[in-house]
């Protein structure tokens, strides 16, 4: 009997869940989207994202969507191949080519799919400072790169 009684504790609350901060906000911005825009709308156009503090990481970062391998040639995606001339890799901050690597210094982006890219160069001479545009085409599968003396199409790898 006396089990009984500490479990029915006047306190207690089962239709209370705990949510994390973030993900109540995230929440709250989903269903205030939905109600301006409706469901339909919302759902694919997605919900606005406040635009995050600038801090000097975060103004050398490429964009998730842009990062990875891109080729120029048919068997430039086919990583074993060492000789794959076009082929680019976009990490973070840093774009490795075939006998270079450029260092990001500051990414303007002009729009969810375009980007202005202060870049430094480093290979087999003294560093080389370049803006390139980069813009994903094709829903995200193709890169264009665009140079002062070049433009060039990638594919994803």
């Amino acid at each position: 009997m006396t089990l009984l009684a500490a479990c029915s504790s006047h306190d207690a609350d089962y239709n209370r869940v705990e949510v994390p901060e973030k993900e109540a906000a995230a929440q709250a911005a989903i269903e205030q989207a939905a109600a301006q825009n409706g469901a339909a709308t919302t759902a694919r156009t997605g919900v606005p994202i406040a635009k995050g503090t600038p801090n000097a990481a975060r103004d050398r970062a490429f964009p998730t969507e842009f990062l990875g391998y891109w080729g120029a040639g048919d068997n430039d995606c086919e990583l074993a191949n060492t000789e794959a001339t076009g082929r680019l890799n976009i990490d973070a901050d840093t774009i490795r080519f075939y006998e270079s690597r450029a260092r990001v210094q500051r990414i303007d982006r002009r729009s969810q799919q375009e980007l202005a890219v202060d870049l430094r160069f480093s290979g087999d001479g003294p560093g080389v400072y370049a803006r390139e545009v980069y813009r994903l085409d094709a829903g995200g599968t193709v890169l264009v790169r665009t140079s002062s003396t070049v433009t060039q199409r990638y594919r994803r790898c």
